[in-house]
C-alpha cells in the first residue's frame, strides 16, 4: 500500500543566473517499497548502474546525490548491489527496517528552447536526496527569498544545492594584493533537499576581471548549527557572519602566491582537471587546454622530457614552471566564472581552495615583483555553437 503525500512549487526568480534552467521542485513522503526500477546496467567490471527508477507511480532519473543519501539514510554500503539484486535490497531493507519512510525531492526542468529539427525529448526528472522524515527542510522558493532580502548575489542553482554570495558583515572591504584590488566575499551554500547542513566559504573577487575565488577546503569553510528552523538559522548566519582571521589568512595565502613559482606538479595538476572538464564537456570555450600550456610555458621541452609523468613527485615539486601560483589562481578562477558549467566551476573552486590551503611547491622563491595579466582568454574570442546562450 502506498503512502506518500506531495506538494508542488515552481522556481522561476528573475534574480537568478541565466545558465541556471527554471526548475519545479515536487517533495513528497514515501516508503521503500514504493521504489520500483526500470533499468539496470552493469559494467565491465561488474558496476551496477541504476539511473531509471519510480517512485510513487513517477518516472524519475536518480542522481548521484539520491544514491549517497539512500545509503547514508539506511546504513548500507555503496557496494551493496554488486551481491544482490536491487529488488532484494529494497525488499529487506522494508522488511527490517520498520522506518522505512523517507522525505524525497524531485527536480523538473523546464523544456530548453529547441531549434527547428531537434528532438523533442524532454529532460526527465531527477530525484535528489531522501532524508528522515523528522529533519529539517528549507524548500527552495524560501532560499531565494532570504537570499534576495539580503542582498545575495549570483545565485546560482545546481544539483540540490542553492549557491549564493555576499558580503561579510564589516562591509565590502577592499584591499589590495600586488596590483590588484580584492573585496572581501564568502559564498552560501543551501541544500534544498534536506541532504546535509547550509555551509560558508571565504570567497574574494578580484576587482580587475570580476573574477570571483571560493576557498572550496575546510581550512575555509564554516557549518550553519541548524535547528527546526532552518529560516532562522540562515538569516543569522547571513546576518551576522565575518571572518577576521579566515581573510587575513586567505590574503596571505595570495600574496605568497604572488612570490612563488609554480612547480611542475602544480601545473600538471591543473591540467588534469582541465583535461577532465573537457571530458566532460564542463567548458563553455574552446582552446582553454591550450592557452593554459602557454602560461605555464612548455615543460617538456623546457626540461627534456618527452614524458613529464616519469618523473617522480619530488622531481616535479621542486621544478619551476614560467608562471607564477597566482597565475594558476588567476586562470582557474577566470574559467571557474566565465567559462565553466556549474559542475566545473565548483570543480575549478575545489581545486584552487586545496591549492591555496597548502603550502606551495615553491613557496617564496620569486623575489622579484610582477605585473599580471587581467585576463587569460580574449573576451573576444568565438564561443562554440554549444555554448550559446
Amino acid at each position: 500500500m502506498t503512502n506518500s503525500a506531495t506538494a508542488t512549487t515552481t522556481w522561476e526568480p528573475a534574480s537568478v543566473a541565466a545558465d541556471a534552467t527554471p526548475t519545479r521542485f515536487d517533495y513528497g513522503v514515501a516508503r521503500v517499497s514504493d521504489i520500483q526500477i526500470h533499468s539496470v546496467s552493469r559494467s565491465k567490471k561488474g558496476r551496477l548502474t541504476l539511473e531509471q527508477l519510480e517512485i510513487d507511480g513517477r518516472p524519475v532519473k536518480a542522481s548521484r546525490r539520491f544514491w549517497r543519501s539512500f545509503f547514508t539514510r539506511f546504513g548500507i554500503a555503496e557496494n551493496v548491489f554488486r551481491y544482490f539484486a536491487p529488488e532484494e535490497v529494497f525488499g529487506r531493507i522494508a522488511q527490517c527496517n520498520a522506518d522505512d519512510t523517507f522525505q524525497y525531492c524531485v527536480a523538473k526542468h523546464a523544456p530548453a528552447k529547441r531549434k527547428a529539427g531537434e528532438s523533442k525529448k524532454q529532460p526527465a526528472d531527477r530525484i535528489l536526496a531522501i532524508t528522515n522524515i523528522k529533519r529539517p527542510v528549507i524548500r527552495h522558493e524560501h532560499v531565494i527569498e532570504l537570499l534576495e532580502r539580503f542582498g545575495g548575489q549570483d545565485i546560482r542553482y545546481h544539483d540540490g544545492i542553492v549557491r549564493s554570495i555576499h558580503q561579510p558583515r564589516g562591509g565590502s572591504r577592499e584591499f589590495s594584493i600586488g596590483g590588484d584590488a580584492f573585496r572581501d566575499r564568502f559564498c552560501m551554500e543551501t541544500p534544498i533537499d534536506g541532504y546535509g547542513h547550509p555551509r560558508l566559504f571565504l570567497s574574494v573577487l578580484r576587482m580587475v576581471c570580476t573574477n570571483g575565488m571560493v576557498g572550496y577546503s575546510r581550512a575555509f569553510r564554516s557549518d550553519i548549527p541548524v535547528g527546526k528552523n532552518l529560516d532562522h538559522c540562515i538569516s543569522r548566519a547571513l546576518e551576522s557572519f565575518d571572518n577576521g582571521d579566515g581573510y587575513t589568512a586567505l590574503r596571505q595565502r595570495f600574496e605568497s602566491s604572488q612570490r612563488s613559482w609554480a612547480s611542475v606538479r602544480e601545473c600538471l595538476q591543473m591540467g588534469q582537471c582541465l583535461e577532465r572538464l573537457l571530458k566532460d564537456d564542463q567548458l563553455t570555450r574552446k582552446g582553454l587546454l591550450g592557452r593554459f600550456r602557454t602560461l605555464a610555458g612548455d615543460l617538456s621541452e623546457l626540461y627534456g622530457l618527452a614524458n613529464l609523468e616519469a618523473l617522480s613527485d619530488k622531481r616535479r615539486r621542486v621544478l619551476p614552471a614560467k608562471c607564477r601560483v597566482y597565475d594558476l589562481i588567476n586562470f582557474a578562477s577566470e574559467v571557474a566564472t566565465h567559462h565553466a558549467k556549474s559542475d566545473g566551476a565548483n570543480r575549478l573552486q575545489a581545486f584552487i581552495g586545496t591549492l591555496i590551503s597548502d603550502e606551495y611547491d615553491l613557496e617564496g622563491t620569486a623575489d622579484d615583483a610582477a605585473e599580471f595579466d587581467a585576463f587569460f582568454v580574449n573576451p573576444n574570442d568565438h564561443l562554440p555553437p554549444q555554448s550559446r546562450n
